[in-house]
């Protein structure tokens, strides 16, 4: 990786200053709004572009969001510490307070999950306020060394495998999220703040390692680095740019076939001339299915590379006649020379998970991408206090002895009920799922996971009161939904 930057930070800025440039970040004059946490990156962030937008040919017009999570004790502090600096910058700063714990319960999602989609509704929200063109955030080359090595062990498309995009939309909106530090170290961003004397606030969750982002940091690479190579972050980021620049000539080539084989028969609907794709290979087939997927909106991170094998299969030249119900609502049938992808209605998409017997201890496919990890463990309370506060995204804990029989994991079925962890009294896990007022791709993800007396985890989304961990508890079943990566 880079050096570090000199004790006036000016190499820094240059740095921030030509990937805005090269990546064609920003448009002189734009409005940004920077999303500033308070934490060593985001403050980085706001210092040096508040210096570039001092600079004559950029002239940015800057405002800072910071968004209260309300999961700390010293949340407020943040939020103070944010809106003092944004006074200091002469910039306006936007605010909200959002109980994400609240809205993750809510939801049956984790903490985690929750805080993404809430900050992301927020940013999206106050750029329009202010008519901001772009949203910045903090991500820099350490969060993305970070992302690549969990895709690669999740497993992922070249796609996943380039990481994290410099600039997206944000929520389908004509608003672009930016990462000016994409380019700079952790170690750079720290050294950059105390050489100008800047004080930045410290999240004490950054240090646990129940959040698996956090055991990639703190266990994971300094392994790789200690063990296997020292310039471990480096391979990484260079694997993850050649697999960008594969990833980018596929997608061009794929989009050519696309435009000739494509026919939209409705908003969410549309079918594939396979004849014209000639001899295309596997590899831009595949990629044609998918973009053929995007124009109807399915949901691609819930489309494993799995499952994009069997759609390869049912284009494929003599391909049968047969049907693939797909996660998200869609079933993508071969008719002929067509590939006909439809939406379906949300029972059809959700009894279409055939039951699969789950091991204990053990992992078992679930066939459309996911899995489901079993671990059983000694009750610790510590442990478990942790777990509540800090929930990982699909993962419950279990009384293990409260468990009758074997497990399976299913699509929910008609009639299928439980009675929801803090809900009162019995409910049919179709009325659950249409209270919790969750949009369709969600209800048809739905994992009914079962013993021999009935639904014990409405997977990701709520446990059943009868296998709640309890004082008496002594064995834990902990349970992990995990989706396949983009």
């Amino acid at each position: 990786m880079n050096s570090l930057p000199d004790a006036q930070g000016g190499s820094f800025a240059q740095r921030v200053g030509a990937n805005l440039d090269a990546r064609g970040l920003l448009a002189p004059g734009e409005t940004v709004l920077l999303a500033v946490s308070g934490g060593a990156d985001s403050v980085a962030m706001l210092e040096v572009m508040a210096e570039l937008a001092r600079q004559g040919e950029r002239e940015y017009r800057l405002a800072v969001a910071h968004l209260n999570h309300l999961l700390r004790d010293d949340a407020g502090d943040d939020e103070s510490f944010v809106r003092s600096l944004a006074e200091a910058c002469g910039l306006e700063c936007l605010t909200e307070r959002r109980d994400v714990a609240a809205e993750a319960r809510k939801r049956g999602e984790s903490i985690e999950q929750a805080g993404r989609r809430a900050r992301y509704e927020f940013f999206l929200s106050a750029a329009r306020k202010i008519g901001a063109g772009a949203v910045a955030t903090a991500h820099h080359a350490d969060d993305n060394v970070e992302t690549i090595l969990h895709r690669i062990v999740r497993g992922t498309h070249l796609r996943g495998l380039a990481g994290i995009p410099a600039v997206r939309g944000l929520g389908g909106s004509d608003v672009r999220l930016v990462r000016p530090l994409l380019e700079i170290t952790r170690a750079e961003i720290e050294a950059f703040l105390r050489a100008r004397n800047v004080a930045w606030r410290h999240d004490s969750t950054n240090a646990d390692t129940l959040y698996r982002r956090n055991f990639i940091r703190n266990e994971l690479l300094p392994l790789l680095r200690g063990k296997l190579n020292a310039r471990a972050d480096d391979a990484l980021l260079r694997l993850s740019a050649a697999a960008a620049e594969a990833e980018e000539f596929l997608a061009a080539r794929a989009g050519e076939l696309l435009s000739k084989a494509w026919r939209a028969t409705g908003p969410t609907a549309g079918e594939l001339d396979l004849a014209a794709l000639g001899d295309a290979p596997p590899i831009l087939r595949r990629y044609v299915v998918r973009g053929a997927l995007e124009r109807v909106g399915a949901p691609l991170r819930m489309i494993g590379a799995e499952r994009l094998m069997q759609l390869d299969e049912l284009a494929a030249p003599g391909g049968a006649p047969s049907a693939i119900t797909l996660p998200g609502g869609f079933r993508v049938r071969r008719v002929g020379e067509s590939l006909r992808i439809e939406p379906v209605s949300d029972a059809s998409a959700a009894e279409t998970l055939t039951a699969v017997t789950l091991c204990v201890p053990g992992v078992a496919e679930l066939g459309d991408g996911r899995s489901v990890v079993c671990e059983v463990e000694p009750f610790d309370a510590e442990a478990f206090r942790r777990h509540c506060l800090h929930r990982t995204d699909g993962e419950e804990l279990l009384d293990a002895d409260a468990i009758r029989g074997r497990l399976l994991a299913r699509g929910r079925r008609r009639g299928d009920a439980f009675v929801p962890l803090g809900c009162p009294g019995r409910q049919t896990v179709s009325d659950f799922l249409t209270n919790a007022k969750l949009p369709r791709a969600r209800r048809n993800r739905a994992v009914c996971i079962c013993d021999e007396t009935g639904v014990v985890w409405l997977a990701p989304l709520r446990i059943d009161d009868r296998v709640k961990v309890t004082a008496a508890t002594r064995r834990v079943l902990r349970l992990r939904l995990e989706e396949p990566e983009d």
